[in-house]
């Protein structure tokens, strides 16, 4: 598989993981309110920064965190979410580069010359084996 075939998968990969995210029809339609729905954006958002994405940042209105139950609930999945998207798109990532690598290194091998094997044979022609036969009989 070419390269650019490699790096259109991932991008295909990490276009869907980014999708995954729940959205606010979705929350409203399972009957949240604004304020739930408020505090699962910044949850998410913390979750992925916590989960090592630092792009994103820690968001947590800790006053209503306190006293906002709704907004906590809300804080808390949105948390659970944003850090297990932030793992999918880790090792969408790790996959792409690994096989990207992979590629790379069997690129190299073949250009690198004669397979290892033909090589140690190729050094072995015209040399007197008999000797070496003779120590591994003993």
């Amino acid at each position: 598989m070419k390269l650019s075939q490699h790096f259109f998968a991932a991008l295909v990969i990490l276009a869907t993981l980014s999708g995954c995210g729940t959205t606010d029809s979705t929350l409203q339609q399972q009957g949240h309110n604004q304020s739930y729905i408020t505090g699962f954006h910044d949850g998410r958002h913390s979750g992925m920064k916590e989960g090592g994405n630092n792009y994103e940042h820690y968001i947590k209105d800790t006053e209503r965190f306190a006293s906002d139950e709704e907004y906590r609930q809300g804080w808390l999945a949105g948390e659970a979410e944003g850090e297990k998207l932030q793992q999918q798109a880790v090792a969408a990532g790790n996959a792409a580069a690994g096989a990207a690598a992979g590629y790379s290194i069997n690129k190299e091998a073949k250009k690198a010359g004669p397979h290892p094997e033909k090589a140690a044979k190729d050094a072995m022609k015209g040399v007197d084996t008999d000797a070496l036969n003779a120590l591994e009989k003993q």
